[in-house]
């Protein structure tokens, strides 16, 4: 079924699987260099997956985490890809942001970070498993 016509998370559903993202950025602006990655539990196993395509400004320093719950996920070969932002209004918790993959893998994201603003590339982000 495309992923347009699967069924966005419902408010109170249990999520298939949680992620954690650690970024740091060491550098000025678009100069500096970007290192981390992130952790997917599902299943009672773990796994490692590289991001890119989140950026953070500012000078110096700047490190960014992120903790999440994934949604619609039936295979952990369908949690890599492209994930683009939802800017519809549907459930996801005060602060969280919302990101849906081709195959309809939804990630809700709340996002700790100092050192400078988050943002994503206009693209959306991309994960890859190790």
């Amino acid at each position: 079924m495309p992923a347009r016509a699967q069924p966005r998370a419902a408010e109170g559903e249990a999520p298939d699987a949680s992620i954690e993202i650690q970024q740091v950025r060491v550098g000025v602006a678009a100069i500096g260099v970007l290192v981390g990655g992130g952790r997917l539990r599902s299943g009672g196993k773990e796994y490692g997956f590289t991001v890119r395509g989140l950026a953070l400004d500012g000078v110096g320093v700047a490190s960014l985490a992120v903790r999440g719950e994934v949604f619609g996920l039936q295979r952990v070969e369908d949690f890599p890809g492209l994930y683009t932002e939802d800017a519809t209004d549907s459930p996801g918790g005060a602060g969280a942001r919302r990101l849906r993959n081709a195959a309809g893998v939804e990630l809700r994201l709340w996002v700790e970070r100092s050192g400078g603003p988050l943002r994503l590339s206009e693209a959306g982000i991309t994960i890859e498993l190790r």
